[in-house]
Order: C-alpha cells, then structure tokens, then sequence
C-alpha cells in the first residue's frame, strides 16, 4: 500500500516533474499498484493514461483553487462550523509527524494537506500499522468521500484517483492489507 500512497501523494500535488515521471513510466508501475491493490491501481492507471501534461496544472488549478473548489485541505472538511479549531488541528496532525521524527513530508504546507497526509501515511504503514489505521480512520477517512463527490460533481479526471483513494484509506480504516 506504501507505493499507492506515494503515488497518490504525488498526484495530487500540484504538478511537477514527479508526476510527468509517473505518467511516463506508468507501464513499469503498473504491476507494482495493482499488487497492492487491483482496483486502486485501475482507478490510477486511467488517471495516468487519460491526464494531458500540457494542460495538467491549469486543470489542477481549476479544480482544486478556483471556486467552485474541490479542497484537498482535511480542515475544511473536518472543521466545517469550527473554524476556530483550525490551529489546534494544526498542531494536532504535526504532532503525528514529529512522534516519528519526521519533518513536514510535504514542504511549503500546512500539515492537514493532502499530499503530506499521504506521504505521512505512507511512511508509518509498514513501521507502525496500528499507527497508520488510526492516522487513515481520524483524519482521512471522515472527509475523503466528500472530496471524491465534489471532483466527481465537477467532472474533473482527479475524481478517478480520488475513488482510489477512497478505496485505500477504507481498507487501512478497517485494518484490511495491514
């Protein structure tokens, strides 16, 4: 599961020569997401294979900081009507990353980012499952439905990758492929 969320942190930053790389090189990482998971690695296969690169960051923009926005902020989500909560939620998910001596995963943003959340997961999946499961079920799996709707609403190919992620953090919530 470590290389499915990598490969989903890299897709939903904003993008960048790791995710040209992953495009190019999908057919080698195939075998190795669908060994993980089959239908996460479909989902992210037809992502890949579908994503122009010349128009990917207009289209990242699009949909993710232009209204109506699909958020990739879990406080927005998490802390709907609670806006005064936003820094103590803050500190709240760092705390996870400094208990395994890690850096911010993802530098330049704050710590309720997707793409660090994901990195963070996918560091502590292996070394810490019960870590990982507890990560994925308080701070994941409540808004990540949410998200998944909102970029299928919005017809945006990152709904593809989205329905992955779905997917994945489901199954490490429930201690499945742990």
């Amino acid at each position: 599961m470590r290389l499915t969320l990598k490969t989903l942190s890299i897709i939903f930053s904003y993008p960048s020569e790791d995710l040209e790389e992953l495009v190019r090189n999908r057919e080698v990482v195939r075998p190795l997401l669908t060994g993980e998971d089959g239908e996460a690695a479909a989902l992210i296969m037809e992502f890949l294979e579908k994503l122009d690169l010349e128009r990917a960051d207009e289209e990242y923009v699009a949909v993710f900081e232009m209204p109506p926005k699909c958020s990739i902020y879990a406080h927005t989500y998490l802390l709907k009507g609670k806006e005064d909560m936003v820094g103590q939620l803050l500190l709240e998910v760092k705390s996870h990353y400094k208990a395994k001596q890690l850096d911010m995963p993802v530098e330049r943003e704050i710590p309720t980012y997707l793409p660090a959340m994901l990195e963070y997961l996918a560091l502590v999946y292996d070394e810490d499952p019960k870590a990982a499961r507890r990560f994925a079920k308080k701070y994941l799996q409540p808004w990540i439905g949410e998200l998944a709707s909102c970029l299928e609403r919005n017809r945006s190919l990152w709904s593809l990758p989205a329905k992955a992620l779905k997917k994945v953090v489901d199954k490490i919530a429930a201690g499945r492929g742990l």
